[in-house]
């Protein structure tokens, strides 16, 4: 008789504890589902503009970028970053790079960076260091003095714009690039 109460109170024992663990992943998975439901982001973006005042550029010998020169002939502008990843709308087109290793270029922003909305409402972009010490993009590339080289970014705005809750937007500092040969048209969103 003993055995028979010991068997049932521990077989109801483990019954109750597998029901409220079931319970509990169950509100688990629901305040889960909740919070990510609560911070949907757009998907797609019309443009990422950045107000482009000047191009750095780092060509050191070793892996050090401490070295930074101005990159001549570039203009400034508004450049919608959405549409600087071919040779038919490159970021920039300058022929003043030196001969050697293009490890960096750093793009200084001004104040006017915006982004557009999949529903067209634009608002500023934030940009960290882009107006300090500027944004930077990985190149790592070998260059000639004398010819003309593209600048193409492609980005994924879902991934490089960050949409903050408190309604803001911010972009990643450090995007990467690529240096063609050849003089594309620079693609100036504000003009």
């Amino acid at each position: 008789m003993k055995n028979h109460l010991l068997l049932a109170s521990l077989l109801g024992t483990g019954l109750f504890f597998t029901g409220c663990q079931k319970a509990l992943d169950d509100v688990a998975v629901q305040s889960v589902a909740s919070v990510a439901d609560g911070k949907k982001v757009p998907t797609s973006y019309q443009a990422v503009n950045i107000d482009l005042i000047r191009v750095e550029v780092s060509q050191d010998n070793n892996d050090n970028t401490s070295n930074w020169t101005t990159l001549a002939g570039v203009q400034p502008g508004l450049r919608d970053l959405l549409q600087t990843g071919s040779s038919n709308s490159p970021l920039l087109t300058s022929s003043g790079f030196q001969t050697g290793t293009v490890k960096q270029l750093r793009l200084v922003l001004g104040a006017g960076s915006t982004i557009v909305l999949a529903n067209g409402q634009v608002l500023p972009l934030d940009t960290p260091s882009g107006q300090t010490s500027g944004l930077k993009v990985k190149v790592n590339q070998a260059t000639s003095s004398g010819v003309p080289y593209s600048v193409l970014i492609a980005i994924d705005a879902d991934r490089q714009v960050v949409a903050r809750g408190n309604g803001t937007y911010g972009l990643k500092p450090v995007l990467d690039g690529t240096l063609i040969i050849g003089a594309g048209r620079e693609r100036n969103s504000g003009q």
